[in-house]
Protein backbone atom coordinates (compact mmCIF):
# COMPACT_ATOMS: atom_id res chain seq x y z
CA UNK A 1 0.00 0.00 0.00
CA UNK A 2 1.80 3.60 -0.65
CA UNK A 3 0.59 7.28 0.66
CA UNK A 4 1.15 10.19 0.00
CA UNK A 5 1.29 13.71 2.59
CA UNK A 6 -0.02 16.89 1.75
CA UNK A 7 0.61 19.59 4.73
CA UNK A 8 -1.52 22.42 4.64
CA UNK A 9 -0.19 25.85 5.88
CA UNK A 10 1.17 28.87 4.00
CA UNK A 11 2.93 28.88 7.29
CA UNK A 12 4.59 26.04 6.16
CA UNK A 13 6.34 27.77 3.35
CA UNK A 14 6.76 31.32 3.84
CA UNK A 15 7.67 31.50 7.97
CA UNK A 16 10.03 28.08 7.99
CA UNK A 17 7.50 25.81 9.89
CA UNK A 18 8.65 22.36 10.06
CA UNK A 19 6.26 19.73 9.41
CA UNK A 20 6.41 17.86 12.17
CA UNK A 21 2.89 16.06 11.26
CA UNK A 22 4.43 14.57 8.14
CA UNK A 23 7.15 13.24 10.38
CA UNK A 24 5.11 11.69 12.66
CA UNK A 25 2.71 9.79 9.62
CA UNK A 26 5.44 8.91 8.05
CA UNK A 27 6.83 6.71 10.98
CA UNK A 28 3.48 5.54 11.98
CA UNK A 29 2.67 4.40 8.47
CA UNK A 30 5.55 2.43 7.72
CA UNK A 31 5.16 0.75 10.79
CA UNK A 32 1.58 -0.51 9.79
CA UNK A 33 3.46 -1.77 6.55
CA UNK A 34 2.28 1.62 4.58
CA UNK A 35 4.65 3.22 2.21
CA UNK A 36 5.15 6.81 2.21
CA UNK A 37 6.47 7.59 -1.71
CA UNK A 38 6.30 11.56 -1.50
CA UNK A 39 5.39 14.34 0.99
CA UNK A 40 4.02 18.06 -0.14
CA UNK A 41 3.93 21.83 1.19
CA UNK A 42 0.88 23.62 -0.23
CA UNK A 43 -0.37 26.68 0.82
CA UNK A 44 -3.61 27.86 2.00
CA UNK A 45 -5.19 27.86 -1.58
CA UNK A 46 -7.90 25.55 -2.91
CA UNK A 47 -6.83 25.38 -6.33
CA UNK A 48 -3.46 24.32 -5.37
CA UNK A 49 -4.93 21.93 -2.67
CA UNK A 50 -7.36 20.23 -5.14
CA UNK A 51 -4.32 19.85 -7.73
CA UNK A 52 -2.00 18.06 -5.00
CA UNK A 53 -4.93 16.17 -4.09
CA UNK A 54 -5.64 14.85 -7.89
CA UNK A 55 -1.67 14.19 -8.29
CA UNK A 56 -1.47 12.28 -4.89
CA UNK A 57 -4.80 10.17 -6.00
CA UNK A 58 -3.42 9.34 -9.32
CA UNK A 59 -0.53 7.43 -7.60
CA UNK A 60 -0.75 6.33 -3.95
CA UNK A 61 -3.43 4.31 -2.38
CA UNK A 62 -3.98 6.70 0.77
CA UNK A 63 -3.59 10.38 0.62
CA UNK A 64 -3.62 12.13 4.11
CA UNK A 65 -3.91 15.90 4.24
CA UNK A 66 -3.33 17.38 7.32
CA UNK A 67 -4.05 20.76 8.29
CA UNK A 68 -6.91 23.46 7.62
CA UNK A 69 -10.05 22.05 8.93
CA UNK A 70 -10.50 24.78 11.46
CA UNK A 71 -13.60 27.47 11.56
CA UNK A 72 -10.99 30.53 9.64
CA UNK A 73 -10.96 31.95 6.46
CA UNK A 74 -7.90 30.20 5.40
CA UNK A 75 -8.87 26.49 6.46
CA UNK A 76 -9.80 25.51 2.84
CA UNK A 77 -9.27 21.61 3.17
CA UNK A 78 -12.85 20.84 2.97
CA UNK A 79 -13.10 23.05 0.14
CA UNK A 80 -9.74 21.63 -1.85
CA UNK A 81 -11.00 18.36 -1.05
CA UNK A 82 -14.65 18.59 -2.88
CA UNK A 83 -13.29 20.11 -5.53
CA UNK A 84 -10.55 17.40 -6.12
CA UNK A 85 -12.91 14.77 -5.86
CA UNK A 86 -15.66 16.69 -8.05
CA UNK A 87 -18.17 16.26 -5.24
CA UNK A 88 -20.33 18.86 -3.11
CA UNK A 89 -19.82 20.13 0.10
CA UNK A 90 -22.46 19.34 2.17
CA UNK A 91 -22.90 20.83 6.01
CA UNK A 92 -23.94 18.21 8.62
CA UNK A 93 -26.88 19.75 10.16
CA UNK A 94 -26.45 16.77 13.10
CA UNK A 95 -22.99 17.42 13.62
CA UNK A 96 -23.23 21.39 13.75
CA UNK A 97 -25.62 20.86 16.93
CA UNK A 98 -23.46 19.09 18.47
CA UNK A 99 -20.82 21.67 17.55
CA UNK A 100 -22.63 24.40 19.19
CA UNK A 101 -23.42 22.38 22.42
CA UNK A 102 -19.84 21.75 22.77
CA UNK A 103 -19.07 25.50 22.64
CA UNK A 104 -22.00 26.53 25.23
CA UNK A 105 -21.08 23.66 27.67
CA UNK A 106 -17.47 25.67 27.75
CA UNK A 107 -19.34 29.16 28.39
CA UNK A 108 -17.89 29.96 24.48
CA UNK A 109 -19.79 31.95 22.17
CA UNK A 110 -20.78 29.63 18.87
CA UNK A 111 -20.05 31.90 15.73
CA UNK A 112 -21.89 31.18 12.65
CA UNK A 113 -17.71 30.79 11.46
CA UNK A 114 -18.22 27.56 13.76
CA UNK A 115 -20.60 25.54 11.81
CA UNK A 116 -17.95 25.27 8.85
CA UNK A 117 -16.17 22.43 10.75
CA UNK A 118 -19.45 20.59 10.14
CA UNK A 119 -19.02 20.89 6.21
CA UNK A 120 -17.58 17.50 4.43
CA UNK A 121 -17.48 16.50 0.90
CA UNK A 122 -20.80 14.52 -0.37
CA UNK A 123 -20.39 10.71 0.78
CA UNK A 124 -17.38 11.29 2.87
CA UNK A 125 -17.40 9.66 6.97
CA UNK A 126 -16.22 11.50 9.96
CA UNK A 127 -13.24 10.80 12.09
CA UNK A 128 -14.23 11.30 15.10
CA UNK A 129 -11.95 14.01 17.27
CA UNK A 130 -12.09 13.54 21.03
CA UNK A 131 -10.42 16.06 21.97
CA UNK A 132 -11.03 19.43 19.51
CA UNK A 133 -14.05 20.76 17.46
CA UNK A 134 -12.93 19.72 13.72
CA UNK A 135 -13.22 15.98 13.05
CA UNK A 136 -11.23 14.34 10.44
CA UNK A 137 -12.75 13.76 6.92
CA UNK A 138 -12.51 10.01 5.39
CA UNK A 139 -13.54 9.75 1.80
CA UNK A 140 -13.57 6.29 -0.34
CA UNK A 141 -12.69 7.07 -4.31
CA UNK A 142 -12.24 4.23 -6.32
CA UNK A 143 -10.81 1.61 -3.77
CA UNK A 144 -8.29 4.46 -2.55
CA UNK A 145 -8.52 6.63 0.42
CA UNK A 146 -8.54 10.41 0.81
CA UNK A 147 -8.34 11.84 4.34
CA UNK A 148 -7.83 14.92 5.90
CA UNK A 149 -6.74 15.31 9.62
CA UNK A 150 -6.36 18.66 11.71
CA UNK A 151 -2.66 20.60 12.02
CA UNK A 152 -2.89 20.41 15.83
CA UNK A 153 -0.61 17.17 16.35
CA UNK A 154 -2.15 15.85 19.64
CA UNK A 155 -5.87 16.07 17.93
CA UNK A 156 -3.91 14.70 14.25
CA UNK A 157 -2.65 11.65 15.91
CA UNK A 158 -5.33 10.93 18.34
CA UNK A 159 -7.85 10.22 15.19
CA UNK A 160 -4.77 8.42 13.25
CA UNK A 161 -4.29 5.93 16.01
CA UNK A 162 -8.41 5.42 17.04
CA UNK A 163 -10.43 6.27 14.00
CA UNK A 164 -7.51 5.44 10.84
CA UNK A 165 -5.27 2.64 12.51
CA UNK A 166 -7.81 0.20 12.23
CA UNK A 167 -9.09 0.61 9.00
CA UNK A 168 -5.69 0.65 7.64
CA UNK A 169 -4.68 -2.33 8.96
CA UNK A 170 -7.31 -4.77 7.09
CA UNK A 171 -5.67 -3.22 3.79
CA UNK A 172 -2.11 -3.82 4.41
CA UNK A 173 -1.66 -7.27 2.94
CA UNK A 174 1.46 -8.53 4.17
CA UNK A 175 2.88 -9.04 7.77
CA UNK A 176 5.38 -6.53 8.11
CA UNK A 177 7.81 -5.18 11.66
CA UNK A 178 9.41 -2.42 12.15
CA UNK A 179 12.49 -1.64 14.54
CA UNK A 180 14.91 0.89 15.08
CA UNK A 181 18.53 0.42 16.83
CA UNK A 182 20.33 3.42 18.16
CA UNK A 183 24.30 3.32 18.11
CA UNK A 184 26.51 5.07 20.10
CA UNK A 185 30.53 5.82 19.64
CA UNK A 186 30.75 5.21 16.10
CA UNK A 187 30.59 7.21 12.61
CA UNK A 188 27.97 5.87 9.60
CA UNK A 189 30.49 4.35 8.12
CA UNK A 190 31.94 2.23 10.72
CA UNK A 191 28.18 0.81 11.21
CA UNK A 192 28.02 -0.03 7.26
CA UNK A 193 30.79 -1.56 7.26
CA UNK A 194 30.30 -4.04 10.29
CA UNK A 195 26.50 -5.15 9.23
CA UNK A 196 26.89 -4.39 4.97
CA UNK A 197 26.83 -8.40 5.02
CA UNK A 198 23.61 -8.16 6.54
CA UNK A 199 21.91 -6.47 4.48
CA UNK A 200 20.70 -8.61 1.53
CA UNK A 201 18.70 -11.31 3.97
CA UNK A 202 15.42 -11.87 2.68
CA UNK A 203 12.74 -9.75 3.57
CA UNK A 204 15.12 -7.34 5.42
CA UNK A 205 15.42 -4.02 4.70
CA UNK A 206 18.23 -1.38 6.38
CA UNK A 207 18.91 1.97 6.46
CA UNK A 208 21.03 3.96 8.53
CA UNK A 209 20.87 7.59 9.65
CA UNK A 210 22.50 10.23 12.16
CA UNK A 211 20.19 10.76 14.65
CA UNK A 212 20.04 13.44 17.70
CA UNK A 213 21.88 10.55 19.75
CA UNK A 214 24.15 8.84 17.24
CA UNK A 215 23.72 6.54 14.29
CA UNK A 216 19.86 5.05 13.55
CA UNK A 217 19.71 1.85 11.85
CA UNK A 218 15.92 1.16 10.75
CA UNK A 219 15.15 -2.14 10.18
CA UNK A 220 12.13 -3.19 8.19
CA UNK A 221 11.34 -6.77 7.58
CA UNK A 222 8.30 -8.42 5.87
CA UNK A 223 6.89 -11.64 5.77
CA UNK A 224 3.70 -13.88 4.69
CA UNK A 225 2.32 -12.39 8.44
CA UNK A 226 3.03 -10.28 11.11
CA UNK A 227 4.82 -13.67 13.35
CA UNK A 228 6.93 -14.33 10.07
CA UNK A 229 8.29 -10.75 9.84
CA UNK A 230 9.04 -9.87 13.58
CA UNK A 231 11.06 -13.43 13.87
CA UNK A 232 12.99 -12.01 10.52
CA UNK A 233 13.42 -8.82 12.09
CA UNK A 234 14.44 -10.56 15.59
CA UNK A 235 17.05 -12.86 13.72
CA UNK A 236 18.68 -9.56 12.36
CA UNK A 237 18.18 -7.87 15.47
CA UNK A 238 20.64 -10.04 17.26
CA UNK A 239 23.16 -10.49 15.00
CA UNK A 240 23.67 -7.02 14.92
CA UNK A 241 23.66 -6.73 18.40
CA UNK A 242 26.80 -10.03 18.23
CA UNK A 243 28.29 -7.47 15.41
CA UNK A 244 28.25 -3.96 17.77
CA UNK A 245 27.97 -4.90 21.00
CA UNK A 246 27.57 -2.35 24.06
CA UNK A 247 27.23 0.35 21.11
CA UNK A 248 24.03 -0.75 20.38
CA UNK A 249 22.34 1.26 23.16
CA UNK A 250 18.45 1.90 23.08
CA UNK A 251 15.59 0.31 20.14
CA UNK A 252 12.68 2.59 18.65
CA UNK A 253 11.63 5.03 21.16
CA UNK A 254 13.50 4.49 24.59
CA UNK A 255 16.36 7.66 24.53
CA UNK A 256 19.80 7.83 26.03
CA UNK A 257 19.21 9.69 29.21
CA UNK A 258 15.94 6.76 29.62
CA UNK A 259 18.82 3.88 29.43
CA UNK A 260 20.76 5.67 31.71
CA UNK A 261 18.08 6.08 34.23
CA UNK A 262 17.01 2.83 34.21
CA UNK A 263 21.01 1.54 34.35
CA UNK A 264 21.09 4.21 37.37
CA UNK A 265 17.89 2.89 39.34
CA UNK A 266 19.20 -0.56 38.81
CA UNK A 267 22.05 0.16 41.34
CA UNK A 268 20.36 2.33 43.70
CA UNK A 269 22.77 5.07 42.16
CA UNK A 270 22.61 8.73 41.18
CA UNK A 271 24.44 11.42 39.23
CA UNK A 272 24.93 14.97 38.78
CA UNK A 273 26.59 17.67 36.53
CA UNK A 274 28.93 20.69 35.87
CA UNK A 275 28.62 22.23 32.93
CA UNK A 276 30.45 25.13 31.41
CA UNK A 277 30.24 25.42 27.72
CA UNK A 278 27.47 22.94 27.36
CA UNK A 279 25.50 25.47 29.44
CA UNK A 280 23.44 23.12 31.14
CA UNK A 281 22.29 21.13 28.19
CA UNK A 282 23.40 17.94 29.43
CA UNK A 283 20.66 18.78 32.63
CA UNK A 284 18.24 19.53 30.49
CA UNK A 285 18.34 16.29 28.59
CA UNK A 286 18.09 14.52 31.52
CA UNK A 287 15.30 15.77 33.28
CA UNK A 288 13.29 15.69 29.64
CA UNK A 289 12.87 12.30 31.30
CA UNK A 290 9.69 11.06 33.26
CA UNK A 291 11.07 10.31 36.57
CA UNK A 292 14.53 11.30 36.24
CA UNK A 293 14.30 12.92 39.86
CA UNK A 294 14.84 9.36 41.07
CA UNK A 295 18.71 9.38 39.52
CA UNK A 296 19.19 12.88 38.86
CA UNK A 297 20.19 15.27 42.27
CA UNK A 298 20.65 18.25 40.13
CA UNK A 299 23.37 20.40 38.28
CA UNK A 300 25.85 23.31 38.48
CA UNK A 301 26.10 25.85 35.54
CA UNK A 302 29.54 26.95 35.63
CA UNK A 303 30.47 29.24 33.10
CA UNK A 304 32.51 32.07 34.84
CA UNK A 305 35.36 30.77 35.94
CA UNK A 306 34.64 32.43 39.10
CA UNK A 307 32.06 29.84 39.71
CA UNK A 308 33.91 27.20 38.43
CA UNK A 309 35.69 27.83 41.58
CA UNK A 310 32.91 29.13 44.22
CA UNK A 311 30.53 26.31 43.23
CA UNK A 312 32.56 23.80 42.02
CA UNK A 313 35.07 23.94 43.83
CA UNK A 314 37.81 24.24 41.29
CA UNK A 315 41.25 25.29 42.61
CA UNK A 316 41.79 29.30 41.28
CA UNK A 317 45.42 28.13 40.78
CA UNK A 318 44.67 25.40 38.53
CA UNK A 319 42.58 27.51 36.87
CA UNK A 320 45.35 30.40 36.27
CA UNK A 321 47.98 27.86 35.06
CA UNK A 322 46.13 25.31 33.00
CA UNK A 323 43.13 27.14 31.69
CA UNK A 324 39.22 26.60 31.77
CA UNK A 325 39.62 24.31 28.73
CA UNK A 326 41.66 21.68 30.48
CA UNK A 327 41.71 17.81 31.51
CA UNK A 328 42.41 19.33 35.46
CA UNK A 329 39.76 21.40 35.38
CA UNK A 330 37.29 18.76 33.63
CA UNK A 331 38.26 16.20 36.46
CA UNK A 332 37.74 18.78 39.07
CA UNK A 333 34.36 20.19 37.53
CA UNK A 334 33.32 15.74 37.98
CA UNK A 335 34.60 15.72 41.07
CA UNK A 336 32.96 18.88 42.50
CA UNK A 337 29.64 18.02 41.01
CA UNK A 338 29.78 14.39 42.64
CA UNK A 339 30.76 15.80 46.06
CA UNK A 340 28.38 19.24 45.95
CA UNK A 341 25.57 17.31 44.68
CA UNK A 342 26.26 14.09 47.28
CA UNK A 343 25.54 12.04 44.14
CA UNK A 344 27.40 8.68 43.36
CA UNK A 345 28.36 9.93 39.69
CA UNK A 346 29.38 13.65 38.28
CA UNK A 347 30.47 14.92 34.86
CA UNK A 348 32.46 17.81 34.38
CA UNK A 349 32.33 19.56 31.09
CA UNK A 350 34.27 22.15 29.95
CA UNK A 351 35.13 23.54 25.92
CA UNK A 352 35.28 25.93 22.89
CA UNK A 353 31.71 26.03 21.18
CA UNK A 354 32.83 28.30 18.80
CA UNK A 355 32.61 30.52 16.53
CA UNK A 356 35.28 32.18 18.17
CA UNK A 357 37.99 31.98 20.93
CA UNK A 358 39.93 29.30 19.30
CA UNK A 359 43.78 28.69 19.57
CA UNK A 360 45.90 26.74 17.22
CA UNK A 361 46.53 24.99 20.94
CA UNK A 362 42.94 25.12 22.27
CA UNK A 363 40.87 24.84 18.34
CA UNK A 364 37.41 25.48 18.45
CA UNK A 365 35.18 22.23 19.31
CA UNK A 366 38.42 21.29 21.81
CA UNK A 367 35.82 19.54 24.58
CA UNK A 368 37.22 18.34 27.95
CA UNK A 369 34.46 15.51 29.57
CA UNK A 370 35.37 14.13 33.18
CA UNK A 371 33.11 10.73 35.01
CA UNK A 372 34.04 11.45 38.55
CA UNK A 373 32.94 7.54 40.26
CA UNK A 374 34.27 6.45 43.72
CA UNK A 375 36.33 4.51 42.24
CA UNK A 376 37.44 6.88 39.77
CA UNK A 377 37.90 9.39 37.28
CA UNK A 378 37.91 9.12 33.49
CA UNK A 379 38.97 11.90 30.94
CA UNK A 380 38.35 12.19 27.30
CA UNK A 381 39.62 14.99 25.19
CA UNK A 382 37.51 15.43 22.24
CA UNK A 383 37.43 17.25 19.02
CA UNK A 384 33.62 18.06 17.89
CA UNK A 385 32.86 19.24 14.37
CA UNK A 386 30.00 21.06 13.78
CA UNK A 387 28.51 24.47 14.51
CA UNK A 388 27.93 25.72 18.07
CA UNK A 389 24.65 24.05 18.77
CA UNK A 390 26.00 20.57 17.20
CA UNK A 391 29.59 20.66 19.31
CA UNK A 392 26.79 21.34 22.62
CA UNK A 393 24.91 18.68 21.61
CA UNK A 394 27.18 16.18 20.64
CA UNK A 395 29.09 17.03 23.72
CA UNK A 396 26.33 16.14 25.93
CA UNK A 397 25.30 12.83 24.34
CA UNK A 398 28.72 11.95 24.48
CA UNK A 399 29.14 12.33 27.88
CA UNK A 400 25.93 10.60 28.88
CA UNK A 401 26.86 7.61 26.31
CA UNK A 402 30.34 7.32 28.63
CA UNK A 403 28.19 6.88 31.96
CA UNK A 404 26.07 4.24 30.07
CA UNK A 405 29.30 2.68 29.41
CA UNK A 406 30.65 3.16 32.63
CA UNK A 407 27.11 1.03 34.48
CA UNK A 408 27.68 -1.88 32.54
CA UNK A 409 31.15 -2.69 33.32
CA UNK A 410 29.90 -4.99 36.17
CA UNK A 411 27.08 -6.26 34.19
CA UNK A 412 27.53 -9.78 33.29
CA UNK A 413 26.83 -11.09 29.79
CA UNK A 414 23.35 -11.55 30.37
CA UNK A 415 22.90 -7.53 31.77
CA UNK A 416 23.07 -9.20 34.94
CA UNK A 417 24.75 -7.84 38.27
Amino acid sequence: MKAELIAVGSELLRFGRRDSNGDWLTERLQRLGVEVTRRSLVGDDVASIASAVRAAQSTADLVVLTGGLGPTEDDRTREAIALALGRPLERDEEYATRLRGLFEARGRTFKPEQARQADRPRGSDWLDNPIGTAPGILCRVDGSLVVALPGVPPEMRRIFEEGLVPLLSGRVGQGLARRSLKIGGRFEASVDEQIRDLYGLDGIEATILTGREGIELHLLATGATTGEARARLDHLDHRVGERLGVDVFARDDETLAQVVGRLLIAKGATMATAESCTGGMLGSLITETPGSSGWFRGGLIVYGDDLKCSLAGVDPEILASEGAVSEVVARALAAGARERCRSDFGIGITGLAGPGGGTPDKPVGLVHVALAGEDRTDHWRIRQIGDRHLVRRRTVVFALDRLRRRLLESRGPEGSE
